[in-house]
């Protein structure tokens, strides 16, 4: 989530003074075109069909009070809410239409509000807003909810912090926080549910929700009061992409406090096994399959001992294993990536900064179809040729008839392979002490591991993004 603007803004300060070692981009800082500008935390992009841009971003708060349980102190602590979180729909003209509103949230120095858009068939949807059981009975349907969008009115289609009380997939702290969400080859909705650790498939026609996966948690560097105190950091699901033939590739943030080179690609089986497919990565906000064939994903940025790196965003070309590489350096804390026939991304940047600072950024001929994607098992398959790549437009087909009832949740036929409970994950992961290279792996940048890594992480990284170690949820 995003943290306070004044924090923000001292932040943005601190970075300005950090020197940047020159990169070797495709395209540098200022490379691309801004296509729209004044959104306020932008979090996600999506191309419709009809070539408009649609961005939604996660808002302001607002001026009505509401009291919840501080989870880091056990006290009560006051936050506000307000319509400040909004989809735009940018119109190939450029101009900027307003479709709707929805709840915006400000906690301490926390934001949180609208995440990102899907479009099946002809409806839009949205995934808004968070909820955890510190926040007691949830007081809003729009909040952790999957909702429809249509003629101004919001519509909840899907409870997620429903499902997340009643499952609670990876066994750890109760929390909802849906956040990526595209159109799968089924014709359902695929969802991560970042605050949750899983992957959900959504029926919106009926509401009901399926957990397809819940990711295990990877090792970290502090102890987590949600682990049991063991040094494991949570997965943070925040992007999807599939191939053709319906794997879904799950790009993961990796918790606080964010060691470049823990991030991760996951690769999903319909049947919902789990395995890793690109490691070596640094804090993965979404990921998209370019017309060529291949998988893009997008780093925010790179914090080291000596604090955040300047621009130090990414897109990232991923391949199996460790061989992903940046493709465009230089980007502000970038949050979302959608491509058009033509290759080119389209980025929202500025996801943490001032009100107002938040772009769409156009960078030409990125994934221009060409030379396809090399796998061994041949997941990533050419195309048809003029069929629309983006995932969110994949599934148009009709929805096949949902579960009977109201919220039929249940753990998919491929969660055998989910983790183990905490407690017994937690020991096995942590068994001896975790090797931290002297030179961490990453996509954009390198840097010594130093005595001062804890303290610049916990006090500079852990503020940029709001990403706090005992909670789950981020922007």
């Amino acid at each position: 989530m995003k943290r306070g603007l004044g924090l923000m803004l001292a932040l943005m300060l601190a970075m300005a003074l950090v020197s940047v070692a020159p990169g070797s981009s495709v395209f540098a800082q200022g490379g691309g075109e801004v296509i729209a500008d004044g959104f306020n935390g932008p979090l996600g992009v999506l191309l419709g069909p009809d070539g408009s841009l649609y961005v939604i971003d996660s808002g302001l708060g607002g001026d009505t009070p509401f009291e919840m349980v501080d989870p880091s102190t056990g006290a009560i602590a006051e936050g506000m809410m307000g319509n400040t979180s909004r989809v735009v729909q940018i119109l190939p003209d450029g101009t900027q239409k307003a479709l709707a509103t929805l709840p915006s949230v400000h906690i301490g120095q926390d934001f949180v509000g609208g995440s990102r858009l899907a479009m099946l068939g002809d409806k839009l949807y949205a995934t808004s807003g968070e909820w955890s059981a510190e926040q007691g009975d949830k007081t809003d349907d729009l909040m952790a909810a999957v909702v429809e969008i249509s003629d101004g009115e919001v519509t909840p289609v899907a409870d997620t912090w429903r499902s997340e009380r009643r499952m609670n997939p990876d066994g750890a702290q109760l929390q909802s926080h849906p956040y990526a969400i595209v159109a799968g080859p089924d014709g359902k909705l695929w969802v991560t549910d970042a605050g949750g650790n899983s992957l959900l498939k959504v029926g919106p026609d009926a509401g009901f929700i399926e957990t397809i996966a819940a990711f295990a948690p990877i090792p970290g560097v502090f102890p987590n009061p949600n682990r049991d105190g063991e040094m494991l950091a949570d997965a943070v699901p925040t992007g999807i992409a599939f191939d053709d033939d319906g794997n879904a590739f799950v790009s993961l943030l990796s918790g606080a406090p964010f060691v470049p080179g823990s991030a991760k690609v996951a690769k999903v089986t319909p049947t919902g096994g789990v395995s890793d497919y690109a490691t070596g990565l640094t804090m993965l906000t979404d990921i998209a399959r370019g017309p060529d064939g291949n998988l893009y994903a997008l780093q925010f940025a790179v914090f080291t001992d000596q604090g955040p790196t300047p621009d130090s965003g990414a897109i990232v070309k991923i391949q199996e294993g460790e061989g992903s590489a940046p493709v465009v350096e230089g980007l502000s804390f970038p949050t979302s990536i959608t491509f058009n026939e033509a290759g080119d991304a389209f980025v929202t940047t500025n996801g943490v900064g001032a009100p107002g600072s938040g772009q769409v950024v156009r960078f030409a001929g990125v994934a221009a179809a060409g030379e396809m994607a090399e796998s061994t098992e041949g997941e990533m398959a050419e195309q048809p040729e003029g069929e629309m790549t983006e995932p969110a437009h994949a599934g148009t087909a009709t929805m096949p008839e949902p579960p009977e009832g109201e919220m039929a949740e249940s753990a998919h036929a491929g969660t055998a392979q989910m983790p183990e409970p905490p407690a017994a994950e937690s020991a096995e992961m942590a068994e001896g002490e975790m090797a931290v290279p002297e030179q961490l792996p990453m996509t954009g940048a390198s840097f010594p591991v130093s005595g001062a890594l804890a303290t610049a992480l916990v006090t500079v990284g852990l503020a940029s993004v709001g990403l706090l170690m005992s909670r789950k949820r981020i922007r």
